[in-house]
């Protein structure tokens, strides 16, 4: 028989025990503000695509320039530079392309797997990279660049 009420045998009843367990739960799990996209702001110049705010979504995301730089090649196959944060590509890619590749990177290097939360962090365990959400704890392996 189950009961909700207090007694002095069960000091804790189911509904103390949740209160217990939602105070131990980081704050950020229980927030529910929006996260909002960065957007490629691209630009094409002859047989080149310049995406001008290449260092400041890379910042946004807070997320390494180099790793964010080698995604994007993987994606694209062409050769590049990255000049004063604006990444000038060889070849011609329009605005809808180059936010495409950003959610994509998003999705895997970004989000929460399980909550879906960009409040992550990617830690090395055993030399392979992880996903860590601070926000559930919960751990992915990210894939090889």
């Amino acid at each position: 028989m189950v009961t909700t009420e207090k007694t002095k045998d069960n000091p804790l009843d189911y509904n103390s025990l949740l209160d217990r367990l939602y105070m131990s739960l980081p704050t950020k799990t229980l927030e529910s503000t929006r996260f909002e996209l960065p957007t490629a702001d691209s630009i094409i110049q002859g047989k080149q695509t310049i995406w001008k705010n290449f260092s400041k979504c890379s910042k946004d995301l807070k997320r390494e320039e180099n790793q964010m730089y080698k995604f994007v090649m993987k994606e694209i196959s062409t050769s590049s530079t990255i000049v004063n944060g604006t990444l000038v590509l060889n070849g011609i890619f329009n605005n809808f392309k180059m936010n495409q590749i950003l959610e994509k990177y998003i999705k895997f290097f970004v989000l929460c797997s399980a909550c879906k939360k960009p409040d992550t962090d990617i830690v090395v365990q055993n030399s392979v990279k992880i996903l860590k959400c601070t926000a559930c704890g919960a751990t992915s392996p990210l894939p090889k660049l």
